[in-house]
């Protein structure tokens, strides 16, 4: 079995930590940052201990909070973080979006039980507030390869040889030209690390390289010899990013 090594610089990433008592509101809100977002996710917890940790150790560019602690104001949590933290304020209580007003950190604010589009919204602020983090994506793009770690070594990978990376639940396939490689990680995070100019995720388990796109349909692309569904909640981004307007015109 293989296992990941890649050799990026964590501020290539847009890094956040979730941090709530409620684990079930906090599931949910991974399964909506996996749908909609590319957001790498460094800690998800009820720990202020563990997410104090994160934030010594990683680059971290935002923080999903909720508003759920029964000893601690979350606005003094805020005041503690760095300014250049920014943090998206989650609470079943529609007037603290006022007080959130006063504090230059807080980038958004939403209401519980959280609604898709509105997320998508809270995640177009995030990227807004990151243009360090493109321009370093950008300088990113530049590498031409990755390695992955097998039997003791590590086995170079060419992004031009890749053509597409599937998602299997605890792992991933990389299938290249020549190879396919079983690699032990999570799509999201992994696509995350690719350049963004030669890779697209067009379905919750497909990231394609978009140089060896051959033909491209409403809902599947062919990619080599790969017929590759094109997700639902991905078609708008995945046709526009191609520079196509319509659906209709390629049906």
């Amino acid at each position: 079995m293989f296992s990941l090594t890649i050799y990026f610089n964590d501020l290539y990433m847009i890094n956040g930590i979730i941090i709530g008592n409620d684990e079930i509101k906090r599931t949910y809100l991974i399964h909506l940052i996996d749908q909609y977002s590319d957001l790498d996710i460094i800690e998800n917890t009820d720990s202020l201990k563990n997410l104090q940790n994160s934030i010594q150790n990683y680059s971290i560019d935002f923080i999903f909070l909720f508003d759920d602690f029964d000893e601690i104001d979350v606005f003094d949590l805020v005041n503690c973080w760095h300014s250049e933290i920014g943090v998206i304020m989650i609470s079943k209580t529609p007037e603290l979006a006022a007080k959130c007003y006063a504090y230059r950190n807080i980038i958004d604010f939403l209401t519980l039980p959280l609604d898709a589009a509105r997320f998508m919204k809270s995640v177009a602020k995030i990227y807004s507030t990151q243009p360090l983090k493109s321009t370093l994506t950008a300088e990113a793009s530049q590498e031409d390869h990755l390695f992955v770690k097998t039997n003791k070594k590590l086995k170079r990978i060419n992004y031009s040889d890749i053509l597409f990376i599937e998602g299997l639940k605890d792992y991933i396939l990389i299938r290249t030209l020549y190879e396919e490689y079983v690699v032990h990680a999570n799509i999201g995070n992994f696509t995350n690390h690719l350049p963004r100019d030669r890779f697209m995720r067009i379905h919750k388990s497909y990231t394609i390289a978009i140089g060896h796109i051959k033909t491209v349909t409403s809902n599947e692309m062919e990619i080599g010899p790969h017929l590759i569904p094109i997700g639902r909640s991905y078609q708008e981004k995945t046709l526009s990013l191609l520079n196509i307007k319509k659906i209709k015109d390629v049906q």
